[in-house]
């Protein structure tokens, strides 16, 4: 019989390394990563595409052994590089967000800036960054490898054509129509002729936006399928560059000063078009668009974008529903929900979205060869990386939110009540991160394996039970009752979405990490305590301006992340064991 040693802190990171969890094929080079979206579908070959590799051919294109990287190490790897210009970009949406709430606080204008703002953004969703992309991805790579570059090049002009063209239509439509959008969207408005006057302003001229994004979301795609990460994620840093000087250069001016931020929209939206371009250049990619409405790949995009769009759809329908709810909450309710979503989003964009991005691509390897026990791994695999870094979010969140959002808001036009109510609205979003994050990963999955109708039927039902839970809580508890409904409607998605999956016998290893989320709920435990505890410690209600407050502030993030980090360790949680190799192999190159 065999005896072990106990295991020791200083050692402990050592065992997940040396024996990751699974070891499967690497991810080729010619297999995209792209940003963090909705489901991929996966296109069935078109009859323009020459056959595929037979099966011996695909199997030796890689061996796994001790020349490749596993793929948790992989996986971690590009989550790095998105993680890296996610966290760039995310913390300066924070400062824009604290720059607006500093000049116009929790206001009419902020409520006209925010309502107006979420339908152009909707679209962008729906139509480039969301469905378009989804559907267009796959389809450019597989024609990349099997036709050549010239090929997929013309496919991809066609492509950027028909963005141009639909989206400069529905902008067309929208800044023609903002007054009726307006009506249709902020119907709480029209009682106060100021607020929706204002609204229909800014929807008009935000609408452009539209045009310049589509092109940027149609590039990063583009580069993206060709390893070129660092334009696209550097994007949104210059939408927020441009709102921030909007507002500080120019308010001051305006005689209707939130105004201005439509002006810095759309510069940053131009400035994001800009730094595409060379990336293209040096890629050797198009930049002019074609219109090629019969090509037989465009049709074939074309049917795959009805199930990916109806899927992209369902959140983005409900983030328009209870807005139409919020319209009709008190004068300021609005911004703090939004504040509230901009945490909860900080939180999953920074370590969430950069891991399903990175999953993805494996996920659509394993699908093309029929590598059902691998792809069970990859599943169990990202599924464990999401959870290990969303649930102490959704710890540290609830325990220190008045900490927290007193340290970023308690300035200016925001007031203590203004603080008071986002504090609440943000521990009820942040129940949902768990189950917002593992939603992310699970959808792929059933596209991988052709099914688009179970993902279609469980958005819709949880758009339902979303918006019909947010209308009923918001009556009795108004913008924390909108919180609460979007957090049980995220719930109800994700254990539909894992009840089916856990039908399907085509897997056959168990994909849920059941060992590791137990762990980590463990530690996402003493997480809490010990935020609650430090932040007992701070004087909240005088927010930033005192300096003993940022000293708490930082204890509780330090000892939050370090109790974390040493529990998961100390229990031989692996994915611990690959942060520790992650931040030493980012710690080589800056030695470098």
């Amino acid at each position: 019989m065999a005896h072990h040693r106990p295991l020791s802190l200083r050692g402990a990171w050592r065992a997940p390394l040396r024996a990751p969890p699974c070891l499967p094929r690497p991810i080729p080079r010619s297999v995209a990563v792209y940003p963090a979206a909705p489901p991929i579908p996966v296109p069935t070959p078109s009859a323009a595409d020459p056959p595929p590799t037979s099966s011996a051919d695909r199997a030796g294109a890689a061996v796994p052994g001790s020349a490749h990287t596993s793929e948790g190490e992989a996986i971690y790897g590009h989550a790095g590089v998105v993680t890296f210009f996610t966290l760039l970009s995310r913390l300066l949406g924070m400062v824009r967000d604290l720059v607006v709430a500093h000049r116009f606080g929790a206001s009419g204008a902020t409520d006209a800036w925010v309502q107006a703002f979420r339908v152009p953004n909707a679209l962008r969703r729906l139509t480039a960054e969301g469905s378009m992309t989804i559907a267009f991805i796959p389809i450019y790579v597989r024609v990349r490898e099997r036709s050549g570059p010239a090929e997929a090049h013309g496919f991809a002009r066609r492509v950027l054509g028909l963005v141009l063209a639909a989206t400069l239509l529905l902008t067309g439509l929208g800044m023609a129509f903002s007054h009726q959008l307006t009506v249709w969207f902020s119907p709480g408005f029209i009682a106060e002729p100021v607020k929706f006057e204002l609204t229909v302003w800014l929807t008009r001229w935000t609408f452009p936006y539209l045009v310049l994004v589509s092109a940027v979301a149609w590039a990063m795609g583009i580069l993206n399928a060709e390893r070129r990460f660092v334009a696209p994620a550097a994007a949104p840093i210059l939408l927020n560059l441009g709102i921030i000087a909007a507002v500080l250069g120019f308010s001051g001016w305006a005689a209707e000063p939130v105004r201005v931020i439509a002006w810095g929209v759309l510069a940053g939206g131009a400035a994001q078009v800009a730094l595409q371009v060379p990336s293209l250049l040096a890629a050797g990619l198009p930049l002019l668009p074609r219109l090629g409405w019969a090509d037989a790949r465009v049709r074939e995009l074309f049917r795959l974008l009805l199930p990916s769009l109806f899927g992209v759809a369902v959140y983005q329908l409900n983030i328009v529903i209870l807005g139409v709810i919020a319209s009709y909450l008190p004068t300021g309710q609005i911004f703090h929900y939004y504040n509230g979503t901009r945490l909860t989003e900080l939180a999953l964009g920074l370590f969430t979205f950069a891991f399903t991005t990175a999953g993805f691509p494996t996920l659509s390897e394993h699908q093309a060869r029929q590598e059902w026990s691998r792809m069970a791994e990859t599943v169990r695999l990202t599924c464990a990386a999401v959870l290990y870094t969303t649930l102490p979010a959704m710890a540290g969140l609830i325990a220190a939110a008045p900490a927290i959002v007193a340290m970023l808001y308690l300035h200016g036009a925001f007031t203590a009540a203004d603080v008071a109510s986002t504090v609440t609205t943000l521990q009820l979003m942040a129940l949902g991160l768990p189950t917002i994050a593992g939603t992310r990963v699970l959808v792929p999955v059933f596209y991988a394996f052709g099914d688009a109708r179970t993902p279609v039927l469980v958005s819709a039902a949880t758009l339902v039970v979303t918006c019909t839970l947010g209308w009923w809580l918001s009556l009795r508890w108004q913008v924390q009752g909108l919180a609460l409904g979007l957090s049980a409607g995220t719930w109800f998605q994700y254990g539909a979405l894992a009840w089916a999956l856990q039908r399907r016998r085509r897997l056959p290893a168990p994909w849920f990490p059941w060992r590791s989320c137990g762990l980590q709920a463990l530690a996402a435990l003493a997480v809490a305590g010990v935020a609650y505890a430090i932040g007992g410690l701070g004087a909240w209600s005088r927010g930033a301006l005192l300096g003993w407050n940022w000293l708490v502030l930082g204890a509780l993030l330090a000892a939050s992340v370090g109790v974390y980090l040493g529990i998961t360790l100390l229990l031989r949680e692996p994915q611990a064991g690959y942060w520790v190799k992650l931040a030493a192999r980012v710690l080589r190159r800056f030695r470098r």
